[in-house]
Protein backbone atom coordinates (compact mmCIF):
# COMPACT_ATOMS: atom_id res chain seq x y z
CA UNK A 1 0.00 0.00 0.00
CA UNK A 2 1.40 3.42 -0.96
CA UNK A 3 1.57 6.47 1.29
CA UNK A 4 -1.29 7.94 -0.71
CA UNK A 5 -3.44 4.85 -0.18
CA UNK A 6 -2.77 4.99 3.56
CA UNK A 7 -3.74 8.66 3.69
CA UNK A 8 -6.90 8.04 1.68
CA UNK A 9 -7.74 5.16 4.01
CA UNK A 10 -7.40 7.56 6.96
CA UNK A 11 -9.90 9.87 5.25
CA UNK A 12 -12.34 6.97 4.88
CA UNK A 13 -11.85 5.97 8.51
CA UNK A 14 -12.21 9.48 9.91
CA UNK A 15 -15.36 10.18 7.91
CA UNK A 16 -16.71 6.68 8.58
CA UNK A 17 -17.26 6.13 4.85
CA UNK A 18 -16.36 3.28 2.52
CA UNK A 19 -17.06 4.55 -0.98
CA UNK A 20 -15.55 7.46 -2.90
CA UNK A 21 -19.03 8.91 -3.47
CA UNK A 22 -19.69 8.93 0.30
CA UNK A 23 -16.28 10.42 1.07
CA UNK A 24 -16.87 13.09 -1.56
CA UNK A 25 -20.18 13.95 0.06
CA UNK A 26 -18.58 14.14 3.52
CA UNK A 27 -15.85 16.47 2.23
CA UNK A 28 -18.17 18.47 -0.02
CA UNK A 29 -16.19 17.71 -3.18
CA UNK A 30 -17.06 15.76 -6.29
CA UNK A 31 -16.09 12.09 -6.67
CA UNK A 32 -14.07 13.13 -9.73
CA UNK A 33 -11.97 15.35 -7.47
CA UNK A 34 -11.05 12.38 -5.29
CA UNK A 35 -10.25 10.29 -8.36
CA UNK A 36 -7.96 13.13 -9.50
CA UNK A 37 -6.15 12.94 -6.15
CA UNK A 38 -5.65 9.23 -6.76
CA UNK A 39 -4.27 9.86 -10.26
CA UNK A 40 -1.87 12.50 -8.91
CA UNK A 41 -1.13 10.42 -5.78
CA UNK A 42 -1.52 13.59 -3.70
CA UNK A 43 -4.20 14.88 -1.38
CA UNK A 44 -4.27 18.69 -1.35
CA UNK A 45 -3.97 20.63 1.90
CA UNK A 46 -7.49 21.98 1.41
CA UNK A 47 -8.81 18.42 1.76
CA UNK A 48 -7.13 18.11 5.15
CA UNK A 49 -8.86 21.32 6.25
CA UNK A 50 -12.21 19.96 5.04
CA UNK A 51 -11.54 16.75 6.96
CA UNK A 52 -10.87 18.86 10.05
CA UNK A 53 -14.20 20.64 9.53
CA UNK A 54 -16.01 17.31 9.40
CA UNK A 55 -14.72 16.68 12.92
CA UNK A 56 -16.08 20.04 14.07
CA UNK A 57 -19.50 19.27 12.56
CA UNK A 58 -19.66 15.82 14.07
CA UNK A 59 -22.19 15.46 16.84
CA UNK A 60 -20.68 12.17 17.97
CA UNK A 61 -17.54 13.50 19.53
CA UNK A 62 -15.49 10.57 20.70
CA UNK A 63 -13.11 10.96 23.61
CA UNK A 64 -9.56 9.97 22.83
CA UNK A 65 -7.13 8.51 25.28
CA UNK A 66 -3.87 10.38 25.72
CA UNK A 67 -2.00 7.68 23.78
CA UNK A 68 -4.49 7.88 20.88
CA UNK A 69 -4.14 11.66 20.83
CA UNK A 70 -0.36 11.36 20.88
CA UNK A 71 -0.42 8.92 17.95
CA UNK A 72 -2.67 11.24 15.94
CA UNK A 73 -0.46 14.22 16.72
CA UNK A 74 2.66 12.30 15.72
CA UNK A 75 0.99 11.31 12.43
CA UNK A 76 0.05 14.93 11.81
CA UNK A 77 3.52 16.18 12.65
CA UNK A 78 5.09 13.57 10.40
CA UNK A 79 2.75 14.58 7.57
CA UNK A 80 3.51 18.28 8.11
CA UNK A 81 7.23 17.54 7.95
CA UNK A 82 6.76 15.49 4.76
CA UNK A 83 4.98 18.32 2.97
CA UNK A 84 7.45 20.80 4.45
CA UNK A 85 4.74 22.72 6.27
CA UNK A 86 6.94 22.67 9.37
CA UNK A 87 10.59 22.10 10.04
CA UNK A 88 11.90 20.70 13.30
CA UNK A 89 15.38 21.17 14.65
CA UNK A 90 17.67 18.29 13.73
CA UNK A 91 17.74 16.96 17.29
CA UNK A 92 13.98 17.34 17.89
CA UNK A 93 11.98 14.17 18.32
CA UNK A 94 8.41 13.98 17.07
CA UNK A 95 7.19 12.17 20.20
CA UNK A 96 8.58 14.94 22.45
CA UNK A 97 6.88 17.61 20.32
CA UNK A 98 3.65 15.57 20.50
CA UNK A 99 3.93 15.46 24.32
CA UNK A 100 4.28 19.24 24.43
CA UNK A 101 1.26 19.68 22.15
CA UNK A 102 -0.82 17.29 24.26
CA UNK A 103 -0.04 19.33 27.35
CA UNK A 104 -1.05 22.55 25.57
CA UNK A 105 -4.25 20.99 24.27
CA UNK A 106 -5.29 19.52 27.61
CA UNK A 107 -4.44 22.74 29.47
CA UNK A 108 -6.42 24.82 26.97
CA UNK A 109 -9.28 22.30 26.97
CA UNK A 110 -9.52 22.60 30.75
CA UNK A 111 -9.67 26.39 30.44
CA UNK A 112 -12.47 26.14 27.87
CA UNK A 113 -14.43 23.78 30.11
CA UNK A 114 -14.00 26.11 33.08
CA UNK A 115 -15.22 29.10 31.03
CA UNK A 116 -18.26 27.12 29.79
CA UNK A 117 -19.13 26.19 33.36
CA UNK A 118 -18.79 29.82 34.47
CA UNK A 119 -21.03 30.98 31.61
CA UNK A 120 -23.64 28.33 32.43
CA UNK A 121 -23.62 29.43 36.08
CA UNK A 122 -24.10 33.07 35.04
CA UNK A 123 -27.03 32.11 32.79
CA UNK A 124 -28.60 30.06 35.57
CA UNK A 125 -28.62 33.11 37.89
Amino acid sequence: MTDFDLELERFFNHTKTHKISDLALALDVSPITIRTWRTRQKIPNSAYRKLELTFEKSENTEKLSESELKNLLMEGLFRAIQIRAITLAEDAKINIVADILIKEITDNHQLVLEKKEQNQEKKAK
